[in-house]
C-alpha cells in the first residue's frame, strides 16, 4: 500500500479532487483530503486499485491471450506465503487504522471546539 504504485495512486486521486478541499496552502488541502478519506473509510487497497494508473503496453509486445499462457498471473506458480509476514502486515495495518482514527477524532474535536468558540 505504501509502495511507489500506491503513492502514485494516492497522488493521482488527490490531484483530481484537490479543488474540492479548501486551504491556504497545499499542505492544508492535502490534510483536508486525507481527513475526508479517513472519515469516509476509503483508505483500503481496493480503492487504490480502482484509481491506480494502468501501464500502457509497448507497441509490438506479445500479450497473454490464451487460457494456458504462462504470462498470465493466474497460470504462474504461486510463491509460498510466509505466515509470520502475513501476521506482521496485519498488525501494521491495524496500527495504521488506529492511528488514523485517533488523528481524525482529535482533528474533528479541535475543529468543533474552534467553531463553538467562534459562535460564542
Amino acid at each position: 500500500m505504501y509502495g511507489e504504485q500506491g503513492l502514485e495512486a494516492w497522488h493521482g486521486r488527490y490531484g483530481q479532487n484537490a479543488v474540492k478541499y479548501p486551504g491556504e496552502t497545499e499542505l492544508e488541502r492535502a490534510a483536508a483530503f486525507m481527513r475526508a478519506m479517513a472519515l469516509a473509510r476509503e483508505v483500503g487497497a481496493d480503492v487504490l486499485s480502482r484509481h491506480s494508473p494502468k501501464r500502457p503496453s509497448k507497441t509490438g509486445a506479445r500479450k497473454a491471450t490464451k487460457v494456458g499462457d504462462k504470462r498470465r498471473r493466474e497460470n504462474k506458480q504461486q510463491q509460498p506465503v510466509c505466515h509470520a509476514e502475513t501476521l506482521k502486515a496485519l498488525k501494521k495495518r491495524k496500527q495504521w487504522a488506529r492511528a488514523v482514527a485517533r488523528e481524525s477524532t482529535t482533528t474533528i474535536g479541535a475543529f468543533l471546539e474552534s467553531t463553538r468558540a467562534a459562535i460564542v
